[in-house]
């Protein structure tokens, strides 16, 4: 067969979960193929993901983060974006700012920036992570998330999904309508009295910084949407960002609720020593009653819908950011190695259904 056809008739495609569809090579399983198919069918590959929510390329020979990079970039025709370096700084210097970060909110899950767009994702430990799509503490985010396995783990460590839609659907009817029309509010604490240092980094940031009578502060972001709608599809997903340490205990209970069979489990410890608080509010800014029991029962909820990844050397996986969570499972470290690249600047507020409303009024 030619190295220059790249049709879509080189790849088996299978539907191998509700929400994934798996392509492995037919013949030549070579990256440089797979990009060129990628190119080629740009358009085909980018609905089928609005369509599907998640695809899987599985078969394909194994290569380095550059040619993970290629495959978003000149491949998918994607824009590399990550929110917490808009500026496009160099790996080294964003995997600095992310641990004083960390140690100025309180610990952390620290990622290590293999380039100003590639991030190694942090360990596995005997946790379960909340929910969340990336990103989702801010209404700017990501809309894909391309996913990329250089060596799983030796024992379980998955990664978890949900269709968050379908999480939505089976929440009760009062949860559905508090979550149209509440909003997501993030908040940190800062782990230490702020010095000359920090107040400058803090300048750059998006934060709101309040000052505290013991020289700390809040750092407050503003409301984003706790649900949002795909824009292709026009279905309703709640939009998770379970790393608040106020809904860890809840998140914890709801993994050990449904996650019957995979040992003990610790809460998250990233939750667990980061001071964030998660709270709702309406689009005023007014706080809405959140309880603890509607806490586990969102996190249950999505953690039943779950799909535990089992991921194979050479994986590659692009991730509707939108539609579907995702989330860390425990088990052994080993010399695991995932990679993820985020892509594509999106606003989740027009998309919130009150925002909807208004518009069509």
């Amino acid at each position: 067969m030619s190295p220059q056809n790249f049709s879509l008739d080189q790849l088996q495609a299978e539907d191998s979960h509700d929400f994934v569809t798996t392509y492995t090579p037919k013949g030549d399983a070579s990256l440089a193929t797979l990009q060129g198919i990628l190119e080629h069918n740009r358009e085909f590959f980018t609905a089928k993901i609005a369509e599907r929510g998640v695809l899987l390329f599985r078969g394909f020979n194994s290569g380095s983060h550059q040619d993970f990079h290629s495959l978003v970039e000149h491949g998918m025709g994607m824009e590399p974006w990550n929110a917490f370096n808009m500026k496009k700084m160099p790996g080294f210097i964003t995997s600095w700012l992310r641990q004083y970060s960390e140690k100025l909110v309180g610990g952390g899950d620290y990622r290590r920036y293999l380039d100003k767009d590639t991030v190694r994702l942090g360990p596995v430990e005997a946790a379960i992570q909340g929910p969340h799509t990336e990103g989702a503490i801010r209404s700017e985010r990501s809309r894909y998330i391309a996913l990329c396995c250089f060596e799983p783990a030796p024992y379980r460590a998955e990664t978890g999904m949900a269709d968050l839609h379908e999480a939505y659907k089976a929440l009760p009817e009062a949860l559905q309508a508090k979550y149209d029309r509440a909003w997501n509010r993030f908040y940190y604490r800062s782990a230490r009295p702020l010095n000359w240092f920090d107040r400058l980094m803090l300048s750059f940031s998006p934060f709101d910084v309040i000052k505290r009578p013991d020289g700390r502060a809040d750092l407050a972001l503003p409301p984003c949407p706790s649900v949002c709608t795909v824009p292709e599809t026009g279905n309703v997903c709640v939009q998770p960002w379970a790393f608040a340490r106020n809904t860890n205990p809840q998140a914890h209970k709801a993994a050990q609720e449904v996650f019957t069979d995979r040992g003990e489990l610790k809460p998250d410890s990233t939750a667990a020593n980061m001071s964030l608080t998660w709270e709702l509010c309406d689009e005023s800014g007014t706080a809405v009653e959140w309880s603890e029991e509607e806490q586990q029962l969102l996190f249950a909820t999505i953690y039943r819908k779950a799909l535990l990844m089992e991921w194979q050397k050479g994986d590659i996986a692009f991730v509707d950011n939108v539609r579907i969570g995702h989330w860390r499972m425990n088990g052994e470290q080993g010399e695991r190695k995932l990679v993820q690249i985020q892509a594509t600047n999106f606003n989740a507020e027009p998309y919130h259904p009150s925002r909807l409303e208004q518009v069509s009024t």
